[in-house]
Formats: structure tokens, C-alpha cells, sequence
């Protein structure tokens, strides 16, 4: 006797992995999060207090992105991370900010994978050669002189499921152009000094 679609079991049906569910049901979840964080009032630049700072264009302001950043989103603040390079991909821009109750709020855990990826020296050297552009495998076997694709494809697998590369062809690896500028702001911000 044949099933009815429409009241078939889903799970007997359904041919994504638990695991594939469990990450669309934390991206639900998170964009559901990211649409009932209301966006930040641009504050008032009238009075006393906003004539004696300095401007955004201000040349002589060398905290002009920290100045623009207060003058948009009021206290508790927020953190912006943005940029404008010309790197092999060609020219990026970016710009991505957040509240401070935002970041306080969401869940770190689910970010543990992205950072887990960089903290090998091997993965940073590939990502420093993709940000030059898209290389084969066998390119990045020769040039960072591997024993073998294994260890590449190990090391790539990696950085893949932490979002920080992708393969638009086959053989092919890049860096995708959103992760540029925050792969960037990482860097930066691992500075000492």
C-alpha cells in the first residue's frame, strides 16, 4: 500500500545526517537571535558634549573609528570591525558591528570550531597562501612543502569546518571574501603592543 507523502514519517524519509539538523536548528536559531536584536539608535550629535569632540573627518583624530563608533551606538557600546584591502581576490570591503548586550548574550560555544581551525601553524601558513588567491592542493603541497596531500587535505578539512576556506571547483581551495577582512581583524588583534 503506498505512503502519503504528507504523513510520512520525516525521520524514516529525511536523508540528512542528525548532525546536518542539529546545525540548521543553531542557525534557525541564531538568525532568530539576529533579527530580534533591535539595530542601534544613531544618538543625538546636538549639545555641548558633541561640539567639543572631535569629528569622524577630524584629520588630527587618530581614534576617528573609535570616535564614529560612539557617536552611533550609545553606552554600553559595541565593537565594529571593518576594513578595505586589495589582496588576490581583489578589492574587499567590510564592515560588521555589534552591540555589546548582543555579544554578551549569544552563546561563545558555538564559535569554537572557527577559532579551534587557526591554531595550527600549517593552517595559518595555507590561509596566508589563499589570501593571495585560489591554489590547487598539489600548489600548496609544493609550496609549503608537505609530505603529502593527505596532510594537506587534513589540514584543509579543518579549516573548512571552521568556515574559513571553501572549494568553489574541485581541486581548488580559497578563501571566501566575508572571512577575509575578519581573518585580518584576528591577526590584528593579536598584535602585542
Amino acid at each position: 500500500m503506498p505512503t502519503d507523502p504528507a504523513h510520512a514519517d520525516p525521520a524514516s524519509t529525511d536523508p540528512a545526517p542528525a548532525e546536518l539538523l542539529a546545525r540548521l536548528d543553531a542557525l534557525e536559531a541564531r538568525i532568530a537571535d539576529l533579527e530580534a536584536t533591535p539595530a542601534p539608535a544613531i544618538p543625538s550629535t546636538t549639545g555641548p558634549a558633541a561640539s567639543q569632540a572631535p569629528s569622524p573627518s577630524d584629520p588630527d583624530d587618530p581614534f576617528w573609528a573609535l570616535t564614529s563608533l560612539k557617536e552611533r551606538i550609545p553606552a554600553p557600546g559595541g565593537v565594529l570591525l571593518a576594513g578595505a584591502v586589495d589582496v588576490g581576490a581583489g578589492h574587499l570591503e567590510y564592515q560588521w558591528a555589534r552591540p555589546t548586550e548582543h555579544l554578551l548574550e549569544v552563546d561563545w560555544q558555538q564559535h569554537a570550531d572557527s577559532i579551534a581551525a587557526l591554531g595550527h601553524p600549517l593552517r595559518m601558513a595555507m590561509l596566508r597562501r589563499l589570501l593571495d588567491g585560489g591554489h590547487t592542493v598539489a600548489e600548496l603541497v609544493e609550496e609549503l612543502e608537505l609530505g603529502s596531500t593527505g596532510v594537506a587535505y587534513h589540514h584543509l578539512a579543518a579549516l573548512q569546518t571552521g568556515g574559513w576556506v571553501h572549494s568553489p571547483r574541485r581541486g581548488t581551495w580559497e578563501l571566501p571574501a566575508p572571512r577575509v577582512i575578519p581573518l585580518l581583524t584576528i591577526l590584528i588583534a593579536l598584535e602585542k603592543g
